[in-house]
């Protein structure tokens, strides 16, 4: 049943199996829009508690900002995780699947809000497939089950018409997500690096050593009994870190973590 048909998405429930269903049918402009239809996803959830969420991404294309990630995860995951009717299943995640689109780089932007440095304390799970996505709510798969088999094949299909190179992989389904943000972060960490150099290198002997221990997740205490100085001390740089390299949170703080590999 559609309860929902906005702009750019469409929520259907399934009363059966307590599960709502998200399909993005064009991807929103702009960071307005695309806030706005999350937000009466956030309402629509909160009226019909469901027990399951699916997101079909196959259409959004959106790239999400960083600002618009801490927002969604503040906003709408946060209050939806707190609610607790969404609970979590015995192999740790919680009953949310977001199946992949085309766009797989806009894809990773919307995983990206559910890592491991969210705050909401939700862990959907990510599929390539809507089958798939259905089994594993339904209880008729489970992703630990899965034997590993032959290992990732990359093969080189050609050029295509534009000039541009195309490859075919093949990986394991229950690796997918990884795989793919592997494949994310190499084609990121150059463009990155060239970027943000200039900023890294105004940083003191002493900074980039604080920054090292801060993204391997020491606090200010640790930190500063490794660098034998007082926590006033990592303050200090840490306060300097955040300004030359015009960062506001330890989100945006990780993503230098390239520079010492």
């Amino acid at each position: 049943m559609e309860v929902y048909k906005g702009p750019h998405l469409v929520i259907n429930h399934e009363q059966a199996n307590s599960r709502l269903i998200s399909t993005w049918k064009s991807s929103p402009p702009n960071d307005l829009a695309y806030r706005k239809e999350l937000i009466q996803h956030l309402y629509i959830v909160q009226e019909i508690k469901p027990a399951q969420v699916m997101w079909l991404m196959e259409n959004l294309t959106f790239k999400i900002d960083d600002a618009t990630k801490i927002w969604a995860d503040e906003n709408i995951s946060k209050p939806i995780f707190k609610s607790g009717f969404i609970a979590k299943r015995q192999d740790g995640f919680h009953q949310v699947a977001i199946i992949v689109g085309h766009d797989v780089l806009a894809y990773l932007e919307v995983t990206d809000i559910f890592n491991e440095h969210s705050s909401s304390g939700f862990k959907p799970k990510y599929f390539a497939t809507e089958t798939e996505a259905k089994s594993w709510l339904n209880g008729d798969l489970n992703i630990k089950d899965f034997k590993s088999g032959d290992e990732l094949t990359i093969n080189f299909k050609g050029i295509d018409d534009k000039g541009k190179a195309v490859f075919e992989f093949k990986e394991q389904i229950s690796n997918f997500a990884s795989t793919i943000n592997s494949f994310k972060t190499i084609i990121e960490q150059p463009h990155f690096i060239k970027n943000n150099i200039d900023k890294y290198s105004n940083l003191t002997k002493r900074e980039k050593e604080t920054l090292k221990f801060i993204i391997n997740g020491d606090d200010n205490k640790q930190i500063a009994e490794k660098m034998h100085v007082s926590p006033n001390t990592i303050r200090t740089h840490r306060n300097r870190i955040w300004q030359k390299l015009e960062i506001q949170n330890l989100r945006q703080c990780l993503r230098y973590a390239c520079f010492f590999n």
